[in-house]
């Protein structure tokens, strides 16, 4: 076990992660914040964000968010957690064998990637299929491209789409806000065709089913919480996300969760760095008094 111990160990280094780290480390907490890949989460991915308040692209903001962290005294480590045990102290443990101890956690690990639920999709993954607009929007320019799902990040991502093609389309399985310039369908895709990649996929709506033309499918449904690590026992709603109260605690002492992997967020870029700072007033108030 790492010695000294910290106060918190913040896993997820994406807005909600970096902000709650940035407020505990200001409050004078020794903080971790663990992230399996490069600090920044899904905003890296992001191309120009439309509507944050501010003329920005998601890298800009993921680096504004690490260098607060890191000037306020946050220690940033890469690794991959695979347990967290205990009840505070908490013992981190991650996948290439480092193991940290911490008086609290905030989990903050977003989404694992999307599926459609298909028997073939990996044959198209990197073929048609993809997770990232800003990545690889000009794979596509001028051609028809999918966005599946409609809410939160996919928004943005049809957004960036329509930089390079005025060919989008929006499925999702519910009614919902109609996007600018962007033709939408309630509905779900049931199939994907083609030989060298993506072609086209099938679409079943009100009860009948289509074979629609696309270079591409950008997918934000079946999105499932990034929270495999954590024990069975903390409460979890029906789609697996993380249950808390309104700042952010869950039932388990000196546990709190933030972002898009807590139950009820919407995400939003702006929710999940609100997230991020209520967890953290939450977190310095609960070790004050320990």
């Amino acid at each position: 076990m790492n010695t000294p111990p910290y106060d918190v160990i913040v896993i997820g280094a994406g807005p909600a992660g970096l902000t709650a780290a940035t407020g505990a480390a200001h409050a004078g907490l020794k903080v971790l914040c663990l992230d399996k890949l490069a600090p920044g989460g899904a905003l890296i991915n992001l191309g120009e964000l439309h509507d944050f308040g501010e003329a920005s692209t998601g890298p800009d903001v993921a680096s504004r968010l690490t260098d607060e962290a890191t000037a306020a005294g946050v220690e940033l480590g890469f690794g991959e957690v695979s347990a967290v045990t205990g009840t505070g102290p908490f013992a981190v443990e991650t996948t290439d064998g480092e193991a940290h101890s911490a008086r609290a956690v905030v989990t903050a690990t977003g989404l694992n990637k999307g599926k459609l639920g298909l028997p073939n999709e990996e044959e198209y993954e990197g073929r048609g299929l993809s997770h990232c607009a800003h990545c690889d929007a000009p794979l596509v320019a001028g051609e028809p491209v999918i966005v599946a799902g409609a809410g939160g990040w996919a928004k943005l991502e049809a957004e960036e789409l329509l930089r390079v093609t005025s060919q989008v389309t929006v499925i999702d399985a519910q009614p919902g806000e109609a996007f600018a310039g962007v033709k939408r369908l309630v509905g779900r895709i049931v199939g994907l065709e083609g030989g060298n990649g993506l072609e086209s996929v099938v679409v079943e709506t009100a009860g009948q089913r289509n074979s629609i033309p696309t270079s591409a499918v950008f997918v934000y449904v079946g999105q499932s919480p990034a929270a495999e690590f954590l024990p069975d026992s903390l409460a979890r709603d029906a789609t697996g996300h993380i249950v808390v109260d309104a700042e952010g605690r869950t039932a388990m002492p000196a546990a709190f969760a933030a972002g898009d992997v807590r139950s009820g967020a919407r995400y939003h870029l702006a929710d999940a760095i609100a997230d991020g700072q209520r967890a953290a007033q939450s977190v310095v108030s609960a070790l004050k008094k320990s």
